[in-house]
């Protein structure tokens, strides 16, 4: 692998093309907007589909009929967009996916360029599919490429939450080979997990709800949840908290113990460990208490 100067947005372009997406829809909006166009300069001789959709509940549905055809697909939008997208990434969490199917949200503490603050953590939550939060651009390209893998093992949709001082910042990053997209596949008829009328959404509810323990015990051994044990006092931070945590436990040469998380559901096994050890615990993360309530 070689080292490259990227921005976030770009490192997740990277992730997606690595892994080899064959369609990518979105609507435009800061901060994610330069994911799609980073991938346009990426196109070469791939087959790989990409498109501004007029709306982002449409950029999804077109992911999820690329995905029900066997073609790994993704969605990109802001945390705003995510708003207008509920309708179908609510229900995809019962239907599944056939390809793997990552929603990119990327949300804006601060409101750089928002209306609002909303927290995706809480829509991923609400819908109860896996999120992964990287804390800079070399773990947003990562977990851009895992999300396919993550999304097809369990049958479900994966959202990837950038924020603004992850997408907007850059960094070296290691790449890989892009791989192209190949041709795309057939839609296979098969109503009972295609079509959410109330005698199909309810067992698909279950299996839902049965996923959950099983994408817990996968989130405690992914990489980027990481536990260093030091002091008793201990910090748990998540997506680039943790990485504005462990600098300032660098530089204040400070002997704390530090969990930085990078995946929901949370690893509460590895949350158990580091309340074992320390006597005080303080919890950061950027904008609604998703990690507090849990640790708690």
């Amino acid at each position: 692998m070689v080292k490259e100067y990227l921005l976030g947005n770009a490192a997740i372009a990277r992730g997606l093309m690595e892994a080899g997406v064959g369609l990518v829809a979105g609507y435009p909006g800061t901060p994610s907007s330069e994911i799609i166009e980073t991938i346009v300069g990426l196109l070469g001789d791939s087959k790989l589909h990409v498109e501004w959709s007029v709306n982002e509940k449409v950029a999804l549905e077109v992911a999820a009929g690329a995905s029900w055809t066997g073609c790994r697909a993704a969605a990109t939008m802001k945390h705003v967009g995510l708003n207008v997208a509920a309708d179908p990434f609510m229900t995809l969490a019962y239907l599944g996916v056939g390809a793997g199917l990552v929603v990119i949200c990327a949300d804006d503490p601060y409101c750089h360029s928002s209306q609002n603050e909303q927290d995706s953590r809480r829509y991923a939550q609400f819908a109860g599919i896996p999120c992964l939060d990287p804390k800079n651009p070399s773990e947003a390209r990562e977990m851009a490429a895992y999300a396919f893998e993550l999304s097809e093992s369990f049958n479900i949709p994966v959202m990837l939450r950038p924020t603004t001082r992850v997408s907007h910042s850059r960094s070296d990053v290691e790449v890989g080979d892009m791989q192209l997209a190949g041709e795309a596949g057939h839609f296979v008829k098969n109503p009972a997990h295609r079509v959410a009328l109330p005698v199909h959404a309810r067992p698909l509810h279950s299996e839902l709800l049965a996923k959950q323990e099983r994408i817990e015990a996968e989130m405690e051994r992914a990489p980027w949840n990481r536990l260093v044990l030091r002091g008793k006092t201990g910090v748990i931070a998540s997506g680039i908290a943790g990485l504005y945590a462990q600098e300032a436990i660098a530089e204040l040469d400070e002997d704390l113990s530090l969990l930085c998380l990078g995946t929901y559901p949370l690893p509460g096994k590895m949350i158990c460990r580091m309340l074992e050890h320390v006597s005080r615990v303080m919890v950061i993360e950027e904008l609604e208490p998703v990690v507090e309530e849990q640790v708690k």
